[in-house]
């Protein structure tokens, strides 16, 4: 069975495991994003949590385990008032800082291509049931249709840009980069890149996955079909990363902004500290057998830098 064709892996887990959705909305150059997620540590304790971040910070919502519900026909989860599903989110979420209420439906999704050898981001390795964290990307762009009230101030999302996206194992990896953006200078473009340190087998490798989108093309670079990340620099204030695969050299700048915290898991606990900027500025270059074939500038781009990649120092 395909590891990565369920909506939620958690049913049979007791202990050390962790599921999480990323529910990203866009309206003009502000982002709001969803986390819900279920952790199960090493002793069996759940915890069940909804983490919020925008442009302004990141806010933790915690949750008795008996409000957490997955229905795997209807692809959503309910968290006591909250529901995240692929057709959208109900939110109805308050503390002393944030009070956010409202719905979001998404329409016209664009999924990643599918094969046999690739049926998930994961490649082959959807096949594997013993890997630290799995990745999924659900929908690389959709459009939205809805209004959330942001401390009762009404934000509507008509004409709005969503993205979908998901992660479950046992831990996030010790080291890795995260970039996602789907507003660009030309229309229709999107993008999504990920490498990270994959322990496997009793080693461990830098794995990348990374898909590119422009209308209905599709540029997947990945380990399992010989993409390399061949150097990493650091500037003043951006991350420059360069890519190669058979013919195709991709360069990815990204502004590196400070960004605000969240909670991730190790073992199954949501201990360690990560920081996320929900809304940079990147620039992507495509070149093709040394011509270039795409120069786009991107904004409002999810961005994750934790510690240096394996065999880089930057």
């Amino acid at each position: 069975m395909l590891t990565t064709d369920r909506f939620f892996h958690g049913h049979d887990r007791q202990t050390a495991f962790f599921e999480g959705w990323y529910h990203k909305h866009q309206i003009g150059e502000e982002v709001y994003a969803f986390i819900p997620g279920l952790s199960i540590q090493e002793d069996g304790t759940k915890e069940v949590f909804i983490q919020v971040i925008n442009h302004e910070g990141a806010h933790y919502f915690s949750f008795p385990e008996t409000d957490f519900q997955v229905s795997e026909e209807e692809r959503k989860v309910t968290i006591g008032d909250n529901i995240f599903s692929e057709a959208g989110i109900q939110v109805s979420l308050k503390n002393n800082d944030l009070q956010v209420q409202g719905a979001v439906k998404y329409n016209d999704h664009k999924p990643i291509q599918r094969t046999r050898y690739a049926p998930s981001i994961m490649g082959p390795f959807s096949y594997l049931s013993f890997m630290e964290c799995y990745h999924g990307v659900l929908s690389m762009s959709h459009t939205l249709e809805g209004t959330l009230y942001w401390n009762e101030e009404p934000i509507d999302f008509s004409n709005g840009i969503g993205y979908l996206e998901k992660d479950w194992g046992t831990s996030f990896p010790a080291a890795y980069i995260w970039v996602q953006c789907n507003s660009f200078d030309a229309p229709d473009v999107r993008f999504f890149f990920s490498a990270a340190d994959i322990p496997f087998a009793g080693f461990a490798f830098l794995g990348t996955i990374c898909v590119l989108q422009v209308g209905s093309q599709e540029y997947r670079f990945a380990t399992y079909h010989g993409a390399k990340i061949y150097d990493v620099k650091r500037t003043e204030d951006r991350l420059v990363i360069h890519l190669k695969q058979k013919q195709w050299l991709l360069t990815i700048e990204v502004l590196t902004k400070e960004g605000h915290s969240l909670l991730a898991p190790s073992i199954g606990q949501m201990n360690r500290i990560i920081r996320e900027s929900a809304s940079t500025e990147i620039a992507l270059t495509l070149l093709e057998n040394g011509q270039e074939i795409l120069r786009q500038t991107g904004t409002s781009a999810g961005f994750e830098e934790v510690a240096n990649l394996r065999g880089f120092h930057y």
